[in-house]
């Protein structure tokens, strides 16, 4: 497992122009699995010297654009420039919004007819919330975000956090593990379905703080950068990455 790590890359919130959509990348020697998909995936891709054909599989935590939004540009390319099609991960909860809220409209109908989700993409519905990619283990937990929305974080191999869209988690505040958490950090004032970055403080021990990169920011980052380094690990930067 010593050439695998976790790359960043993008670190915005949905709002962001100077970042591109929070979205990751667990790279396993050859392998790659992007950890959600959201509308600048080509962009982010590129400034990691990649493009589509390089991804082996995508998980997607929960339908909004700059999570999901990225995967009808990769539909339609892997299936008519390229020819395959990339395994896709998503809780049972989460695919039938996929598709028939987010995709269909613009994927339901092709040059070949009529079309499922299942035609471009490998579906592979998450049981027991965990799976494996390429000797890696991933678990997903439920996050509070938007009313009425399936909305998943992630766990990689119990080392690393990630909430993607989430308010602050009452288990999390308890965790005493090593774990470095990657955590959704707002830069507004209030926000009704992301952690702001007083919440964050106000709501986490100094101990859970001290292993948590703020990522989902928006373009403020410079404003707000000497609180986020004083009372968090820092900031989960663009481009960077984390060794699994």
């Amino acid at each position: 497992m010593s050439a695998s790590r976790l790359r960043f890359l993008g670190t915005g919130d949905s709002e962001a122009i100077d970042f591109w959509n929070t979205n990751l990348l667990l790279e396993a020697g050859a392998r790659r699995l992007l950890i959600d998909c959201g509308y600048t995936i080509k962009y982010a891709l590129r400034d990691a010297g990649l493009a589509i054909p390089d991804i082996d599989g995508i998980l997607i935590t929960h339908v909004h654009a700059d999570h999901a939004y990225g995967l009808e540009r990769f539909g339609i390319e892997t299936r008519y420039r390229y020819g395959m099609r990339v395994r896709l991960y998503a809780e049972p909860d989460v695919l039938p919004a996929l598709w028939h809220e987010t995709l269909k409209g613009s994927m339901g109908h092709s040059s070949d007819g009529e079309n499922r989700l299942e035609d471009f993409f490998d579906v592979v519905p998450i049981e027991d919330h965990a799976f494996t990619f390429a000797g890696h283990s991933l678990r997903t937990f439920p996050t509070p975000h938007t009313v009425g929305m399936a909305t998943y974080g992630v766990e990689i191999d119990d080392r690393v956090i990630f909430t993607a869209d989430s308010k602050p988690l009452p288990w999390l505040a308890q965790d005493r593990t090593a774990r470095t958490i990657l955590h959704d950090c707002s830069l507004q004032d209030a926000n009704p379905v992301h952690a702001t970055l007083g919440e964050i403080i106000a709501y986490y021990p100094p101990d859970v703080r001290r292993r948590m990169l703020a990522i989902h920011y928006g373009d403020a980052l410079d404003a707000h950068r000497a609180t986020i380094e004083r009372e968090l690990a820092g900031v989960a930067e663009q481009g960077a990455s984390l060794p699994l």
